[in-house]
Parts: structure tokens; C-alpha cells; sequence
């Protein structure tokens, strides 16, 4: 951890709190380090969310036919050389999983699903059942 200088979050916008993203980011910036989030949205379009240059979003309209994020919506993320990339995705959700599989990040950490195990680098067999839960069964070992 004391080698990371930035990380990014890959989260979906409904299923993880305010209150969680806040918590994670406030993690990694106390420490010095600097996050980038990247969130899901469900929807034909983001609605009230607006991107910065700390946060961005991609919704339906920005999937392809197979639910895969265009590179026009993602492409400025997925090609951030994070050091560690953390996926937030509690079922294993196509769009987000895509997020950690394009990424060029060093380090991809996110929760073990078979039918994604090329998606992360380090997988977790968490039995979390929040997207808080895990974030605390990722801390462990990233520290």
C-alpha cells in the first residue's frame, strides 16, 4: 500500500451508498493517495449525475449489444494506469465486471466470480453480502 499513488473504483450507482463511496475514497486520500470512481447507472441516461474529473459515470446508452461498456463512455478510465483498481460489483454484473477486464490497471482487486475469473487479478471469496462488506474484506489485504 505504501507504493500506491492511485486508485480507481469501479462501483454501480444504486447498489453502493453515498455514504460507502465517501468512506472508500476518504480511505485512500488519508493516506495520500488519489481516487478516480467510475459508476454504473442502470438507466437510459444519468439523470441528476454529473461527471468531474474526480467521478464519472456510463449508463445503458453507453453499452453495446453484448451489455459492454462502449469505449467512447469508459475509455478515458479503463486506460488510467491505476495501481490498484478496486471493483465494488457484489453479483457479478457484465458492465461492471468489463470496467476491471479492459483496465490496464497493475493491480485489479475485486470479489471471485467464476464465470469472471480473467476479469481481476486478485479475487476475493468474500461471503459479503454488501458492497461495504467487501470493501472491508479488501482492506485486509491490501494493507
Amino acid at each position: 500500500m505504501s507504493n500506491v499513488r492511485e486508485v480507481g473504483v469501479v462501483y454501480d450507482v444504486k447498489k453502493t451508498s453515498t455514504q460507502l463511496l465517501n468512506k472508500v475514497i476518504h480511505y485512500f486520500e488519508a493516506a495520500g493517495k488519489k481516487v478516480v470512481t467510475i459508476g454504473f447507472l442502470e438507466e437510459k441516461d444519468l439523470g441528476d449525475l454529473v461527471p468531474s474529473y474526480k467521478e464519472d459515470y456510463f449508463c445503458k446508452k453507453d453499452l453495446n449489444f453484448w451489455k459492454l461498456p462502449k469505449a467512447s463512455a469508459v475509455g478515458k478510465f479503463i486506460a488510467k494506469d491505476f495501481d490498484y483498481l478496486i471493483n465494488l460489483d457484489m453479483i457479478g454484473r457484465n458492465e461492471l465486471q468489463a470496467i476491471s477486464t479492459y483496465s490496464v490497471s497493475k493491480t485489479r482487486i475485486g470479489k471471485h466470480f467464476e464465470q469472471y475469473s480473467f476479469a481481476q487479478d486478485f479475487m476475493i471469496k468474500s461471503l459479503s453480502e454488501t458492497s461495504e462488506e467487501l470493501f472491508n474484506d479488501i482492506k485486509q489485504y491490501i494493507k
